[in-house]
């Protein structure tokens, strides 16, 4: 079996869109599952992997959509989450985030689910490799929506598998993103 670098499987894996109602701070998670395909023929198809993947969780803020990218570039430094360049305009985020244990003063294990063993959840103990992003679309009457989506993959650091396992996201991050945006906006 052929490895891929995680930045390009999760590149393959990345998708984002977003649906929330406009008027309030509601947020939308849909669930669905994802099939990785690299190389097919008539005879065979080889699966490197499936994962469930999430739409951005969406929250509508009563600021326009440039004052919104603003606070959630705050936010981003306050909660001293990793960013790296984002060629789209109002976006913020890190295609490539190697991480363990804790992101954002979470617990791993709260921000993904990677399974677990012995009762223990993989997310607490493996090398994480994120791609998180956060951007600002415009919203109906001057507002906007703050969109934050996660999709990762996990591997064992004893050495016992090279292979990437997918992980998905508890919601809790984007969570603690939107709530101290919303926390921000309404305190100017």
């Amino acid at each position: 079996m052929r490895h891929l670098r995680p930045s390009l499987l999760l590149l393959a894996l990345a998708t984002a869109c977003a649906s929330a109602k406009p008027g309030g701070s509601e947020t939308t998670v849909a669930p669905s599952t994802t099939s990785l395909v690299v190389g097919s023929s008539a005879m065979s198809t080889m699966n490197i992997g499936t994962t469930n993947s999430y739409t951005a969780i969406a929250t509508s803020v009563p600021v326009s959509a440039d004052s919104a990218y603003q606070v959630l570039t705050r936010v981003y430094a306050m909660l001293e989450i990793p960013v790296a360049p984002v060629d789209v305009k109002r976006a913020i985020g890190n295609d490539e985030i190697k991480i363990r244990r804790r992101i954002a003063g979470l617990p791993m294990q709260n921000v993904l689910d990677c399974g677990e063993k012995m009762g223990l959840p993989n997310a607490e103990t493996w090398d994480i490799h994120m791609n998180l992003l956060s951007y600002v679309q415009p919203g109906p009457n001057g507002s906007a929506q703050v969109l934050t989506r996660i999709q990762a993959l996990g591997n064992p650091t004893d050495g016992s598998s090279r292979d990437l396992t997918p992980c998905a996201t508890k919601g809790e991050l984007e969570k603690k993103i939107s709530d101290l945006v919303l926390k921000l906006v309404a305190g100017k």
